[in-house]
């Protein structure tokens, strides 16, 4: 029997409201822990792919023994098995915090560590999100350009972890990953975290293979000469490339990054019109789903 996808305009209104009363409103801290609860739901079910009707419950996939029936066992199978091992533990772990402050059993107050605990892995979860949509549509020289462009509209640090797993997951694959990596870790933790980052990995890096020229000439065809990301004619190693590229001081001055959080980024999201930058195939649409789901009921803040 097919399953019902996730479509965003079924839980619109559900995660515009649990955001509202999550980040925005005056509730105690152990009511929002019970909340992202339910928010772990959700963004479990758009990683999934599991959409209205379909039974899914958290149980079902931290549970050590999998019902090979459910169709949340057959969505969990596709995932990859290092990113199912985080993502199924990164559940678990948020469900374990929910039910704790769910339960009248348990009488103690929540305190501001749990909640930083609970935050910090619900960006994991959202962070997965993009895992998953990079390891389908691999983050190369090739890459859609405008999905790069859009991608860099996300907090950093949602970035960071993304491509941090990413690089976990494929090691020194190509240059374009490794150059996202760097240039995210420049916004989120800052540029001498990136440039030690670089120094102690200079071995590695420079033993990556340098594309091609055919490859810098498809590269390069898809930039106005403007606007070329990486200048691959003007070098012969990866290492010396990305070592200039942080050294510009465009990029120095970058550290940091200009926002941090869903409420300061969402500005220059809404700015951007996504049926014109993110509709013309598969691969840009389904992150367009992706990039929209994460904006739900976020509320701009300087």
């Amino acid at each position: 029997m097919a399953i019902t996808p996730f479509e965003n305009s079924d839980y619109e209104i559900l995660i515009s409201d649990l955001i509202f009363d999550i980040y925005y409103s005056e509730i105690s801290i152990s009511s929002r822990l019970v909340l992202l609860r339910k928010m772990t739901e959700l963004i479990t079910r758009r990683f999934l792919n599991l959409g209205v009707g379909e039974k899914m419950e958290l149980g079902d996939i931290t549970s050590s023994e999998k019902n090979p029936k459910y169709k949340t066992t057959e969505r969990l199978n596709n995932v990859n098995k290092l990113l199912r091992k985080d993502f199924e533990s990164t559940v678990n772990n948020l469900r374990e915090i929910g039910n704790k402050y769910s339960h009248t059993q348990n009488h103690k107050i929540s305190n501001l560590e749990e909640w930083i605990e609970a935050e910090n892995l619900i960006w994991d979860l959202f962070s997965y999100l993009f895992v998953q949509y990079f390891l389908k549509y691999n983050l190369s020289l090739k890459s859609d350009k405008n999905v790069l462009s859009m991608f860099s509209h996300l907090p950093p640090e949602i970035r960071f972890r993304t491509l941090q797993k990413l690089f976990v997951l494929k090691g020194f694959d190509n240059i374009q990953l490794i150059d996202k990596y760097l240039l995210a870790m420049v916004k989120s933790k800052g540029w001498d975290a990136a440039y030690f980052w670089l120094i102690s990995h200079r071995e590695e890096i420079q033993s990556m293979r340098y594309p091609s020229e055919d490859e810098i000439i498809e590269y390069i065809d898809d930039f106005d000469e403007n606007e070329l990301p990486l200048p691959l004619r003007k070098f012969q190693n990866v290492f010396g490339l990305l070592s200039s590229i942080l050294r510009n001081p465009k990029v120095k001055s970058a550290s940091g990054g200009i926002y941090n959080t869903f409420e300061e980024a969402v500005k220059y999201y809404n700015k951007k019109n996504l049926e014109i930058y993110l509709s013309s195939t598969q691969e840009q649409i389904y992150f367009k789903e992706l990039l929209y789901f994460c904006f739900i009921g976020r509320i701009p803040m300087d």
